[in-house]
């Protein structure tokens, strides 16, 4: 077993990373200098509601706040060891999640969960509780999977593409280029515009909505990243990449 493992697989260790990882968000969000863009998306979201927040895997840090703090949220949150912490630090503000996470491969898929979270998502959704999710899945960065379309389609409910980011950040070289947002920052808030699925959508037309999910949120994250000053430390995705290509 990895050492990482290890450690987060004790259940002391795990519990101390979670309060201080669920502090540290807090404060973050408490001292950020924030700027909310549109200026009435939260007002949109609640309308919206119950809906489908999806966003860049690396930007999941600060996420559980780019969401009407009065809004229902179930995020979806993966099964490994370090997704434990974080989903036992949302825990801590009283919110459930679904722990499960999406992949390239059926086998994979199966043992991630991803249909049995699947079909929790649905049933959220329909009870009125608004999910949280990454559009990407490992290991392909910013490139939307299918999962969220379909999700949208069958419950027919709209996504809202969404990105947080923080000026003030510690940016990782890993798969989703994960970000760690500090304290006392300026930060952007970015929703973009409700995308909705038709109930009827062929293999074509899912296609076609996952390609302009991909390049909607990098378009919104982009902007989010100028906003906040930090342009030049924006990476844009393979926007015309298939994800199962690489599974």
């Amino acid at each position: 077993m990895p050492l990482d493992r290890k450690i987060l697989g004790s259940a002391p260790v795990s519990r101390a990373l979670s309060h201080l990882l669920a502090w540290h968000v807090l404060t973050v969000f408490r001292t950020a200098r924030l700027t909310v863009v549109p200026a009435e998306a939260f007002d949109v979201a609640r309308a919206e509601a119950p809906a489908i927040f999806t966003f860049w895997h690396g930007l999941a840090m600060m996420t559980p706040r780019a969401v009407p703090i009065d809004l229902p949220i179930v995020p979806m949150i993966a099964r490994n060891a370090a997704a434990g912490v974080v989903a036992d630090a949302v825990g801590t503000q009283g919110i459930r999640t679904i722990r499960a996470s999406g992949s390239q491969g059926a086998h994979t898929q199966h043992r991630k969960g991803g249909a049995a979270g699947f079909r929790q998502a649905l049933r959220e959704l329909k009870a009125g509780n608004s999910v949280l999710m990454t559009a990407d899945v490992p290991k392909v960065s910013q490139v939307s999977g299918k999962g969220v379309i379909h999700l949208a389609r069958l419950s027919g409910r709209p996504i809202i593409p969404i990105a947080y980011v923080s000026r003030y950040g510690l940016r990782f070289n890993n798969w989703d280029r994960m970000v760690v947002d500090l304290p006392f920052s300026p930060a952007t808030l970015r929703h973009g515009a409700p995308i909705r699925v038709p109930a009827d959508a062929d293999d074509e037309a899912v296609e076609r909505l996952r390609r302009y999910l991909t390049e909607e949120l990098d378009r919104i994250t982009q902007d989010a990243y100028e906003r906040t000053g930090i342009a030049g430390k924006f990476i844009p995705g393979p926007t015309n990449q298939d994800p199962a290509a690489d599974g």
